[in-house]
């Protein structure tokens, strides 16, 4: 593999995890709600969970179940249904935050729910099925494929730790003290609103 054509892989990785999304959405709503711990265990999942997409797209799993409807929109519907319910979950939650508490319970959730969002993100499965099966050919070797799916994991995860790292620095903290209740019931919304979105798209 020439250098050339590794950067290329890394840029589409970059640009893929850095485009706004649930997934983003859910690792900001842990990092933020629950603390730095868990958001940074749920970009490890989230970057499991795009490594074995990854894995599906060398296997040429991902173009197989893109063909076929039905499993398709069962993933779809899983994804509404998650969505929402992290939605509903966080408008209805009235437990006051304590941004200095540093909670390190729970974490096998967090960390679930990274791997969870990212397999059932529709929007993640269409972009290795239309942008990263590029560089799928039968000619790959196994050093290839296996940088295929390393790249996108580890790429994906540091992207999601940054990002919990920037909205866990103590000045977006303390921006967050005093709009916590505002801040909840607006992530909700999102989440119900991306999975409305999804719901539409399922039924036209």
């Amino acid at each position: 593999m020439s250098l050339i054509v590794f950067f290329k892989i890394f840029a589409v990785c970059l640009l893929g995890a850095m485009s706004p999304g649930p997934s983003m959405v859910v690792v900001i709503n842990n990092a933020i709600f629950k603390g730095r711990f868990h958001g940074i265990l749920t970009s490890l999942g989230h970057g499991i969970g795009i490594g074995m997409y990854a894995l599906f797209a060398v296997l040429g799993v991902a173009l197989i179940i893109k063909t076929n409807l039905f499993v398709f929109n069962v993933i779809k519907s899983l994804s509404i249904i998650f969505l929402i319910y992290l939605g509903v979950k966080s408008i209805i939650d009235k437990n006051k935050l304590d941004f200095d508490k540093k909670d390190l319970s729970g974490g096998f959730t967090s960390f679930l729910q990274g791997v969870s969002i990212s397999l059932l993100n529709p929007k993640i499965f269409i972009w290795f099925v239309a942008i990263y099966s590029q560089f799928m050919s039968l000619e790959n070797g196994k050093a290839f494929n296996l940088t295929l799916i390393l790249t996108a994991g580890i790429v994906d995860t540091i992207w999601y730790v940054i990002l919990t790292l920037l909205v866990t620095s103590n000045i977006a903290l303390e921006f967050f003290k005093n709009k916590n209740v505002i801040l909840k019931k607006f992530v909700g919304s999102v989440f119900i609103i991306i999975g409305a979105l999804l719901l539409v798209e399922l039924l036209i």
